[in-house]
């Protein structure tokens, strides 16, 4: 290990002595104001569920550098910054690879999400993003991508042992179809193992896309694996700059218990300002196996790509 941090270090300060390309800098930023209203809150709310920056550039033709801050905290009480990625790239033959902290390979793409509220599982099952080194590229027409992480979620890092993920992206005449996996320890001491698998085809020029996601639960009590199971199945047409969709998911928080599951019906439909930036509209319908709450929700989001 201290031989791969020297190792790591020496390749950090040897590209610091290369001028950044400032013709190659890209700006890209993602911004979604969002107001939720909930039936069994004391009150609705506006919040900014995301402010981030995206800043990429060259610094040879091989080696590039990303990094984006979330400014989102500074609108909430803990006036933070958080940062979503920030990486070196480097290209090594058809191959690219990728240190420093980025989006963990596992599960469909969650920038391509067309509801306000991801799946349940996401940053539960695995973490969305985290610390490590990762290894991406193509194979004919199949995209995949490994990792080796901390498996801590972004922080400090409190064991000796490293997380495997990977996803594989196969396109095929009638689907698109992703499948992924994850191994490692997490933040205890259990041996954890989550998989998913998803399906994106157009079916009578409605887009479909249906997902399952499996395993332990990222994180958790030392020593005790948790179970959690979480499907959906999303249809969606674009209707002029028009997108109605309507989802349905079942997810299941320990699967160890009995009658626990949380099934949502999500009808809703985007307004494109352009070919990302939208104005979101979405109708959640929660029912509980037991113990029925009154807590669907309606919520508004204005996202802006740039």
């Amino acid at each position: 290990m201290k031989k791969f941090l020297v190792l790591l270090l020496t390749v950090v300060l040897a590209s610091a002595s290369f001028a950044l390309d400032l013709s190659s800098l890209k700006v890209n930023g993602d911004f979604r104001a969002r107001y939720t209203m909930n039936q069994n809150a004391t009150n609705d709310t506006f919040t900014v569920a995301r402010a981030r920056i995206k800043l990429s550039a060259n610094i040879t033709d091989d080696l590039s550098v990303v990094i984006q801050p979330d400014f989102a905290g500074l609108s909430n009480t803990t006036l933070t910054v958080a940062l979503a990625d920030a990486y070196g790239q480097l290209n090594v033959g058809a191959a690219k690879v990728r240190a420093g902290q980025f989006l963990v390979p596992f599960a469909y793409d969650s920038g391509a999400y067309k509801t306000i509220i991801y799946p349940q599982y996401y940053n539960v099952i695995v973490p969305d993003r985290d610390f490590g080194l990762g290894v991406l590229g193509k194979a004919h027409d199949a995209s995949y991508m490994i990792s080796l992480t901390n498996g801590n979620r972004s922080g400090q890092d409190i064991n000796k042992s490293k997380d495997i993920a990977a996803k594989v992206i196969l396109p095929t005449p009638l689907a698109e179809v992703g499948v992924s996996g994850y191994y490692g320890t997490g933040s205890t001491a259990a041996i954890q193992q989550s998989y998913g698998v998803y399906v994106k085809s157009v079916i009578a020029q409605n887009d479909v896309i249906a997902e399952y996601v499996g395993g332990d639960t990222y994180g958790g009590t030392t020593g005790l694996s948790t179970k959690i199971s979480n499907v959906y199945l999303q249809v969606s047409k674009k209707i002029g700059d028009l997108e109605p969709l309507i989802q349905y998911q079942a997810y299941d928080a320990d699967t160890n218990t009995a009658n626990n599951a949380v099934n949502t019906l999500t009808v809703g439909v985007n307004k494109y300002l352009d070919a990302k930036s939208r104005l979101m509209l979405n109708y959640n319908l929660v029912g509980e196996e037991t113990g029925s709450v009154d807590n669907n929700t309606l919520v508004l989001q204005a996202r802006v790509v740039i």
